[in-house]
């Protein structure tokens, strides 16, 4: 990870001496109190009254029927990350946007421990690894991930976290809270640089586009061809038949 320089490192040192003495004393228990506590008294308040719309928030050109890219890519690297439960038209147009944007892409499929999956995330990994073709990119990288989001980030390098969103006012609340926790948790927790989070609307066209429709239309047995990439359909319907 990247530490603060001069004088900062020197200020941080006890903090991150701190946190290497209570992660083994603590049970996971009582750690996970720690940060649940952390959370409810700093995080959740300022997301809560952080009520201002995204300095940088990509959104869907009709006239160009895509993202608008730049006329000069960034370098560096990014991570977008998700449950892919299972990845769609959507998610696909936002990784052939940011491959455009940047140097490298990290997509990340997130492991909640809280949450069920019907399908692993080895099957979700092949699905989104069989998306990359089909968008033409080859500076994507897929990743399962089973710890905190900028952990990964700061071990590959990445400049940024994405997100995509249906619009802001639809998902601008949770979406808050987990950039807040992006900005305040690595420096809090290894006294690293904060790590910036960004967001990406969805296309329009697909703003009908969700995972869990795309669960119900293959539960049921319907089509999902205006869902998925056409090539990828069937790999789909495979990971998922006979568990939803």
């Amino acid at each position: 990870s990247s530490d603060l320089s001069g004088s900062g490192r020197s200020c941080c040192r006890p903090v991150v001496a701190t946190m290497d003495i209570l992660k083994p004393v603590l049970t996971p228990e009582r750690r996970g109190k720690l940060i649940g506590c952390l959370d409810g008294c700093f995080v959740a308040p300022v997301a809560k009254f952080w009520t201002g719309r995204p300095k940088k928030l990509a959104k869907w050109d009709d006239a160009l029927d895509s993202y608008p890219a730049p006329s000069v890519p960034n370098p560096g690297a990014v991570l977008f990350a998700g449950s892919f439960n299972p990845p769609h038209h959507g998610h696909a147009e936002i990784i052939r946007y940011l491959s455009k944007a940047f140097g490298q892409v990290h997509v990340v499929i997130g492991i909640n421990p809280k949450k069920t999956y019907p399908v692993s995330p080895e099957s979700r990994k092949e699905i989104l690894e069989s998306f990359l073709p089909y968008l033409g990119v080859s500076n994507v990288k897929v990743w399962i991930w089973g710890d905190l989001i900028w952990k990964l980030a700061k071990d590959v390098g990445a400049v940024a976290l994405y997100r995509g969103i249906r619009s802001w006012e639809e998902d601008g609340g949770p979406e808050r809270y987990l950039e807040v926790q992006n900005l305040c948790w690595p420096t809090i927790a290894a006294c690293a640089l904060p790590v910036s989070t960004y967001f990406v609307e969805g296309p329009p066209k697909y703003r009908f586009v969700s995972s869990t429709l795309l669960r119900g239309r293959l539960k049921a047995g319907e089509s999902i061809d205006d869902i998925v990439p056409a090539p990828v359909a069937a790999k789909v319907r495979t990971a998922y038949e006979g568990k939803l």
